[in-house]
């Protein structure tokens, strides 16, 4: 009777449906009764307790691991320390060593004060083997100094040909520049000559193109005006070129005409003479 009262003094309702759920996968009472609770309740705390277990053994594990690991470290260290000791204590011997060979006199000092005469000997084998050194290096040197000499007359005399090469080309350009001015002056005086003969009646001579040589040996003469009337436009045109006179490429007399007054016939006849065009 009194525990039915406080049942109903208290609530007891099992609409709350995450009552019995769990993530230790304990299937919940089938009713809610003594012996279904017991059961449940009982499975409840047997399965925590295994997890709380098993995360502390976790716990364990890795605290044994991390100890291990310092362990390791501390003895690594340890090794390192005692290695770092042993080569000091080497390099400071070998220190000590050079040390003590550098204070002691060479050797064939303290063989001149043990025997005179091997010691003698000693000191003139210590020259020797000082001057072999010394030798190599006057040798090095002057070679050296060779090869500096050389190179600086290798510069200048390629500097010299350079300037020679520069003064040469410049001389033959102003060479170059004086013989087609005598050339023009010979054409010139040709010409001129010519126009002369002509006003006296005579024929005219051969007039040199304008680099100086003589038309080509193929190429009719020219003395009166009548052979520039017998020429073909091939042949006018190669005078015309020698002569460095412009012409078109459709003239006919007019190439004929422009030839005339290149080679001085200009005397009243030759300017009344009628020029035909090309055959």
């Amino acid at each position: 009777m009194d525990v039915d009262l406080h049942l109903q003094g208290e609530d007891l309702s099992t609409n709350n449906e995450n009552l019995y759920t769990n993530e230790l996968g304990i299937p919940p009472p089938r009713q809610e009764n003594i012996t279904e609770l017991s059961r449940y309740l009982n499975d409840l705390r047997t399965a925590f307790n295994e997890k709380s277990y098993l995360f502390k053994r976790s716990e364990l594990e890795q605290g044994f691991e991390r100890i291990a690991l310092r362990t390791r470290e501390m003895n690594s260290e340890k090794d390192y320390l005692e290695q770092i000791k042993l080569v000091e204590r080497r390099l400071n011997h070998y220190k000590n060593a050079e040390e003590s060979n550098n204070n002691q006199p060479p050797q064939w000092f303290i063989n001149f004060f043990n025997d005179p005469n091997v010691g003698i000997l000693a000191l003139k084998r210590e020259i020797v083997s000082l001057d072999a050194p010394f030798e190599n290096r006057q040798n090095q040197r002057l070679e050296a100094f060779e090869n500096r000499q050389n190179q600086r007359l290798d510069a200048r005399l390629e500097a010299f040909e350079n300037r020679q090469n520069q003064r040469t080309d410049a001389i033959i350009e102003s060479l170059h520049s004086i013989n087609q001015k005598l050339n023009r002056q010979e054409y010139r005086y040709h010409r001129m000559n010519n126009i002369q003969m002509r006003s006296l009646g005579k024929s005219i001579d051969v007039v040199p193109y304008l680099n100086g040589q003589e038309p080509d040996f193929d190429l009719p003469q020219i003395h009166s005006i009548e052979d520039i009337e017998n020429l073909t436009k091939d042949q006018c045109t190669r005078y015309l070129d020698g002569y460095g006179i412009r012409y078109g490429p459709n003239e006919t007399i007019k190439l004929k005409e422009r030839l005339r007054n290149a080679v001085g016939l200009e005397s009243l006849g030759d300017n009344e003479f009628p020029l035909s065009g090309f055959r």
